[in-house]
């Protein structure tokens, strides 16, 4: 027995496949709108959840706007009452200030020649860390001087 096929056999094959291929390619383009139109609902959810924080957010700073004004009003309303008791200018610095400050720094210049420490130094004199280390620098009278400048005095 022979078994023989005709054009129509091979031509309804190619029709199946061909239908098959097209159900695929739809079935596939409908998934993808699908999940695309799930993305899309998700986008959508967040940015409302975006929206109403961004509107109880702004709420919350009008309130706070409105809180500073009211206590701006009622420092400048202090203020003027103060100014209004005190009707006397405002006391100015001591001029011994200028002194106090100058003995700081001639106290911070004897403990860097003396070998205190930077901490030492911004502790008793009130100077600030680099300007402690700066003195330190400028008024060092230790074995490290003396060692480079001899070093200078060989070469």
């Amino acid at each position: 027995m022979q078994f023989v096929l005709s054009d129509g056999w091979i031509y309804g094959v190619g029709a199946l496949l061909l239908l098959a291929a097209f159900v695929g390619l739809s079935w596939a383009l409908l998934r993808t709108r699908w999940r695309r139109e799930q993305a899309h609902a998700q986008v959508v959810a967040r940015l409302d959840t975006a929206l109403v924080e961004i509107h109880r957010l702004s709420g919350q700073l009008i309130a706070l706007g409105g809180s500073i004004e009211s206590m701006e009003t009622r420092i400048i309303h202090a203020q003027v009452q103060t100014q209004a008791k005190a009707k006397a200018p405002p006391p100015t610095p001591p001029p011994a200030a200028a002194s106090v400050n100058t003995r700081g720094y001639e106290t911070a210049i004897r403990m860097a020649r003396s070998g205190a420490s930077v901490e030492e130094i911004v502790a008793s004199c009130g100077t600030t860390r680099a300007e402690a280390k700066l003195l330190r620098r400028l008024h060092e009278c230790g074995e490290p001087r003396r060692a480079g400048a001899e070093a200078q005095k060989i070469a």
